[in-house]
């Protein structure tokens, strides 16, 4: 089977992007069958991708080029002149696929909370999705939470709608070495022991209701620990750094841009709490990352969180801050509690594997390429 990847996120940044890469790579290692054309928007978009020795797969940079040309226009004249037999989009899908496609669902706020993206943004991705999801041969979605939403709200067929669940990269270990830490720390200016957000700075994520959180332990619990909130701004950033300041916070919240992948499991390590007080989320990867690293969690228990972290991870209403601050206090102070975390933590981060997704999707890659006469 000739199988075509489109990723318009892969070398980018966020989780979705290291999905679609650590997945690609996962595929390397264990197809040695089907053959794969890899669509990419920039050339440069690839160039980390480690597929070792394996063969069998062709790159393909996309024209016109940008974003949305080639998603509009670009993948469908490539198809129309070297044709696959199926298209796997991993985030969006062009609006006429010539052939069978799946699309991977990555998040449903898009159509439960509009309200968290600007208007034109909105409006593109419900349509995009919209159609994608109507005219696909089958989708892929990271959680159950994300299959049950696809399968009721657009009457799809459940055996046309797969589950493909991430997985957490090897790297992400406790890093105890001095010297790594502070090497990353120094950077940034801050000690081990903060309280840790990772992700954009945007209204889904909820930073607002975890700086008033923070707040209260600041002001009530009279805390030292500081906030470090790591993350591009996005959508709606302003209003996050506004209130930090109305709060008078902006001694104690350190904001902090993106930072390499390789920085990651030592910024994990060095942090007390991992607080993901999400409003809305397709799968999640920084609880899980956490964990792997034995960084204690309070996590959202919103959308598909609880079937992502189980009971490894502290779940709250992210629209409690008390609860959310009541939360985090007890892994701060009660040890016991704490330990009984990170051992669970550990557990449940050991279950979600990248070879794991790979096998889903290829599975799953059989049984599209069956479906209505194969």
């Amino acid at each position: 089977m000739h199988v075509g990847i489109f990723s318009s996120i892969v070398g980018t940044t966020g989780g979705p992007a290291i999905v679609d890469k650590r997945l690609l790579e996962a595929i390397a290692a264990r197809d040695r069958e089907n053959r794969y054309t890899v669509y990419r928007i920039r050339e440069e978009a690839t160039q980390g991708l480690e597929l070792g020795e394996r063969g069998g797969f062709t790159f393909r940079t996309i024209r016109p080029s940008g974003k949305w040309l080639a998603v509009s226009v670009g993948v469908t004249l490539e198809l129309l002149k070297r044709p696959v037999d199926l298209l796997h989009a991993t985030f969006v899908a062009p609006p006429f696929v010539p052939g069978k496609f799946v699309i991977t669902m990555t998040c449903w706020s898009q159509f439960m909370q509009p309200e968290f993206y600007p208007p034109p943004v909105r409006w593109r991705l419900q349509f995009l999705l919209s159609r994608a999801l109507k005219k696909a041969t089958g989708v892929f979605c990271y959680t159950e939470y994300l299959r049950e939403k696809v399968i009721e709200e657009f009457r799809i067929d459940p055996e046309r709608v797969f589950l493909t669940e991430p997985g957490v990269s090897g790297e992400n270990v406790p890093i105890e070495d001095e010297e790594i830490l502070q090497s990353v720390l120094g950077d940034i200016g801050i000690e081990k022991g903060y309280l840790y957000f990772i992700g954009q700075v945007t209204r889904r994520k909820n930073i607002i209701g975890l700086l008033r959180a923070y707040n209260i332990l600041y002001r009530e619990a009279k805390i030292e620990n500081k906030l470090l909130i790591l993350g591009e701004n996005s959508f709606y950033h302003e209003e996050i750094h506004e209130e930090a300041r109305n709060l008078g916070l902006t001694d104690q919240v350190v904001f902090e841009g993106r930072h390499a992948y390789a920085d990651l499991p030592a910024l994990y390590s060095a942090a007390s709490v991992l607080v993901f007080p999400t409003l809305s989320e397709g799968f999640g990867l920084p609880p899980l990352e956490a964990m792997a690293c034995g960084t204690p969690v309070v996590a959202s228990n919103a959308t598909c969180v609880p079937e992502v972290v189980g009971d490894a991870a502290l779940l709250v209403d992210p629209h409690n801050p008390e609860e959310m601050a009541q939360a985090i206090h007890n892994l701060l102070k009660n040890e016991e509690l704490r330990k009984s975390m990170i051992e669970k933590g550990f557990a449940r981060s050991r279950r979600f594997t990248w070879d794991r997704m790979a096998e889903q999707v290829l599975a799953a890659y059989g049984k599209i390429h069956e479906m209505d006469g194969g």
